[in-house]
């Protein structure tokens, strides 16, 4: 796999343009296109919801402010990512064969946020979020890009961050969602100068495992080292994230939701620790 194709869901909030600065880098590294994504919002979907003794006068003004809402929204993500584009020395291209690479397209597309992203994540390597209006990274276009497009995602931290996968920490528990997420990584494995292979777990820790994703590593040129870390009752989650901090790591690959997506919402888990948390990239497949 290669990675060729970014998408970058945007909303026009100010933290939009860190997450555009760390996908600008990996594309960058990788010669890849930015497509930078404004979902717009239909305004005729909430029309069902206001009831019949709405003037057509005061429907008329919603349905024109919602508009006018949504062309703010989507003139400041461009003009966002015209500035960044600039800075990065990327082309702005539109719709057509053979693009120059690097380069950024921007797209407007009207439908429900999830379902947008979903559709336009299908043929992309890569889909990059950053933090949402409800603190938790992505949303729930995170998790229709996951999930339902089957596709990795890239979490962006609050700042902007350059470059990714020098120095490269992989969650393993042997779960199919890990090992998705490894095959993903490939491209940015290669290319790391350092892959640390994570085992959490408690009391008596078999090295066997990480051991064998090192073989399998080895096949494609990367070396990796095998870290056992005991949690000692702690959440692993949090035991992940600090591990990976402190080793230096400035990307963390990992699966994601082993769980079902109501179970680690009702009693949390690793995947809902980590979008709410990650202070690093994080590059999560299922």
């Amino acid at each position: 796999m290669s990675v060729k194709k970014i998408l970058v869901p945007l909303a026009g909030r100010p933290s939009d343009s860190e997450v555009l600065g760390t996908a600008l880098s990996i594309a960058g590294d990788f010669g890849a296109q930015i497509v930078a994504l404004f979902a717009r919002p239909d305004p005729t979907e909430a029309l069902p919801y206001l009831g019949d003794g709405v003037s057509g006068q005061v429907i008329e003004d919603l349905l024109q402010a919602a508009r006018e809402g949504a062309d703010d929204a989507s003139a400041r993500v461009l003009k966002m990512l015209e500035a960044a584009a600039a800075k990065a020395g990327f082309p702005i291209v539109g719709k057509g064969a053979e693009p120059p690479l690097p380069s950024v397209r921007f797209l407007d597309v009207t439908g429900r946020r999830d379902e947008v992203v979903a559709s336009h994540s299908r043929l992309s390597d890569l889909i990059v979020f950053g933090e949402s209006a409800t603190g938790i990274a992505g949303g729930t276009a995170l998790e229709a890009a996951m999930m339902s497009a089957g596709r990795p995602v890239l979490i962006a931290p609050k700042k902007s961050w350059a470059p990714v996968g020098g120095s490269v920490a992989i969650a393993w528990d042997e779960s199919a969602e890990a090992a998705r997420a490894v095959t993903t990584a490939i491209p940015f494995l290669e290319k790391a100068r350092k892959v640390t292979i994570l085992c959490i777990g408690d009391k008596e820790l078999n090295p066997d495992p990480g051991s064998t994703l090192a073989d399998y590593l080895a096949l494609h040129g990367v070396v990796a080292d095998v870290h056992l870390v005991d949690a000692r009752g702690r959440a692993a989650g949090e035991v992940l994230l600090e591990t990976a901090e402190k080793a230096g790591t400035d990307l963390l690959v990992m699966g994601g939701y082993s769980h079902s997506r109501l179970l680690e919402f009702i009693i949390g888990g690793v995947t809902q620790h980590i979008r709410s948390h990650a202070t690093i990239p994080v590059l999560m497949a299922h």
